[in-house]
């Protein structure tokens, strides 16, 4: 899958040092002993006021080497022209946002549906920036939804083209039935499906106060100084 056009002109800095970021702190799990452990988030320390930087902290970890390349693939694809559109001075606020708010997803998900069948899942650790990506692939989707991408099946097939929304709809839509069906499979939907709405609603508010300040503007070169 890939964007079939992007701005060479624009260069996403800030998505570069969270790419790189991830990979460093990948690298500090494989060489410290208990350094996953103590910044993972489980739930139940949550609820009880407990290790709440954990909840930042753990969109930085990853389980494994294709944990972090899958979550870091699809983040360099969508990222980009989503800083872009927001600015780098918000998308860092977004981004922890996003995460943010799909660790709190996965918290209540943790206990309000997945405990009736797996009692001791408020004590799993939770870790991965699938949360805060999905929050970009949500802002993508409201921000730039006519963007074509081109999709690959594999197999030596040439690649589909298809809009943005189209995508990224479908993809949220087969999360909102795993998020259903996949209780205990150890995949956190939950922080999928919260880290994409609420990346969604930040893209709404962004591009709002962005036309009211625009509009703002345009009315200005109707004020003459003096009259009221």
């Amino acid at each position: 899958m890939a964007d079939d056009d992007y701005d060479l002109a624009f260069r996403p800095y800030v998505s570069y040092t969270l790419i790189l970021l991830n990979i460093s702190v990948y690298i500090l799990q494989v060489m410290i002993s208990g350094f996953t452990s103590l910044y993972a988030l489980v739930p139940a320390e949550i609820v009880q006021g407990q290790n709440l930087h954990t909840l930042i902290t753990s969109m930085f970890l990853h389980a494994d080497p294709y944990h972090l390349f899958s979550n870091m693939w699809f983040f360099y694809i969508f990222s980009g022209p989503v800083e872009k559109e927001l600015g780098p001075l918000v998308f860092i606020p977004f981004y922890l946002f996003s995460g943010v708010i799909g660790s709190l997803g996965h918290i209540l998900i943790t206990f309000t549906l997945e405990s009736m069948f797996f009692p001791f899942a408020p004590y799993i650790m939770a870790l991965g920036a699938s949360g805060a990506i999905f929050g970009v692939m949500a802002a993508f989707a409201y921000l730039i939804p006519r963007k074509r991408l081109q999709i690959w099946s594999g197999y030596g097939e040439t690649g589909r083209d298809m809009a943005a929304w189209n995508f990224i709809i479908f993809y949220f839509a087969i999360e909102l039935v795993f998020l259903v069906l996949s209780f205990g499979s150890g995949i956190a939907h939950g922080a999928h499906v919260f880290g994409f709405v609420g990346g969604y609603l930040f893209a709404i508010v962004f591009r709002r106060a962005k036309l009211a300040r625009e509009k703002g503007r345009a009315g200005d070169e109707f004020f003459v100084p003096g009259y009221t």
